[in-house]
């Protein structure tokens, strides 16, 4: 052990060698499944490319574009309902401020019609 920890400290670039060799294969084990299921959606998309250009190389491009323009629809719709939902948000939360005072308003108000 003695030895170890004088090689150590003799040689610290052998220490974060060791290091980010531990790290890196910490990661590795981490994101190991997320890699693979990464690659097989890529290796799918792929396959369903070639499919679509070997079934009809010309009208390719056209579809593609179809496609580019559809997802900018979708995506600036989620963009819009996203603000649109922030800006409720931010109103409801700026009227649930005066909630409490005017319940107790209410209730007070109610006390004197009740008589009490």
């Amino acid at each position: 052990m003695d030895a170890i920890t004088g090689y150590i400290s003799a040689h610290p670039g052998a220490l974060v060698m060791i290091v980010v060799f531990i790290i890196i294969l910490i990661l590795h084990f981490v994101f190991k499944s997320l890699i693979k299921s990464t690659l097989i959606l890529l290796l799918v998309l792929l396959a369903v490319y070639g499919y679509y250009y070997l079934k009809d190389p010309d009208k390719m491009p056209e579809k593609i574009d179809q496609s580019i323009n559809l997802l900018k629809s979708g995506v600036s719709e989620i963009v819009d309902k996203s603000k649109g939902f922030f800006k409720d948000t931010k109103e409801l939360y700026k009227e649930s401020k005066n909630v409490p005072g005017d319940f107790n308003k209410m209730l007070k108000e109610s006390d004197q019609k009740a008589g009490k």
